[in-house]
């Protein structure tokens, strides 16, 4: 199997580019990708989201599953860089004052245990702690989360899992948030969700914000097929009218959005 990524973003309405604060990572060739959706009340959220999904797809949390100290441990040098990197000197003091509260982010980190096509069928994989199937119809994958950013696994043009949110309800305006500041993610820790599966050629992954995926859920649970709508997406051009058209017709809230979308397909081939 041969891995292909498709990225879509967008701005909330009426912000430049420059002040998006979603943030993406994705390193096919090794199996990692990653989104985090920065939370505007914060100070310097767009560069707090960058580091947590740069360093997720470079170098992720150990541990299955990764416990509440190892994610804290993975965090600090973080949270150091990125209090390294704001100029604290040139801030006004009310500035200054809010971001010494820290910045915070949601994250949504997937990887992948790449297929080796020499290897021969092997046991169960005791994956992050969680219950598996005792034959797994293919190679792994692990996903971790905190916060409302969400991933969907679609197989045979069906949604065979929803992560971490399953129902369009579930979204709200206070989702659970990383902070650069290490004293306000004190009870983070139990909120962290982690889950595993198999993947076969053809299944696709989708990565999205909580914009977007809320839309994606409802649109589900309204009976159609929303994977569909967004793997017919051309280019950044046709993203950008089709997140518009929803925002007209409000069925998608005005937010930065956010779509990755990692498909496996077959092999080609060899002669």
């Amino acid at each position: 199997m041969e891995p292909s990524v498709q990225v879509f973003w967008v701005p909330k309405e009426g912000n430049s580019p420059e002040e998006y604060e979603d943030a993406f990572s994705c390193a096919e060739a090794q199996g990692f990708v990653a989104v985090a959706d920065g939370a505007t009340e914060s100070s310097f959220a767009d560069l707090w989201a960058q580091s947590l999904v740069n360093k997720f797809t470079h170098t992720p949390p150990n541990g299955e599953p990764p416990t509440g100290n190892v994610m804290q441990e993975w965090l600090a040098p973080l949270q150091k860089e990125w209090n390294a990197n704001i100029a604290w000197d040139r801030l006004p003091w009310f500035a200054e004052e809010k971001a010494r509260n820290g910045a915070f982010a949601t994250l949504l980190g997937l990887k992948f245990d790449l297929p080796d096509p020499n290897a021969k069928p092997s046991g169960i994989s005791k994956f992050f702690g969680l219950f598996g199937r005792s034959k797994p119809e293919g190679p792994r994958w692990r996903a971790l989360a905190f916060g409302d950013s969400n991933l969907f696994q679609v197989r045979d043009n069906m949604l065979l899992r929803s992560f971490p949110l399953q129902k369009s309800d579930e979204f709200n305006s206070r989702p659970m948030l990383l902070s650069s500041n290490p004293a306000r993610n004190n009870n983070i820790w139990k909120e962290l969700k982690v889950t595993e599966g198999d993947y076969q050629p053809r299944d696709l992954f989708i990565l999205a914000t909580d914009a977007v995926a809320k839309w994606f859920l409802e649109r589900h649970e309204a009976g159609t097929r929303p994977w569909a709508m967004l793997s017919a997406i051309k280019d950044d051009s046709d993203y950008a009218d089709f997140v518009s058209k929803l925002r007209k017709q409000s069925v998608m809230r005005n937010d930065d959005t956010t779509v990755i979308l990692f498909k496996w397909n077959p092999s080609k081939p060899t002669n």
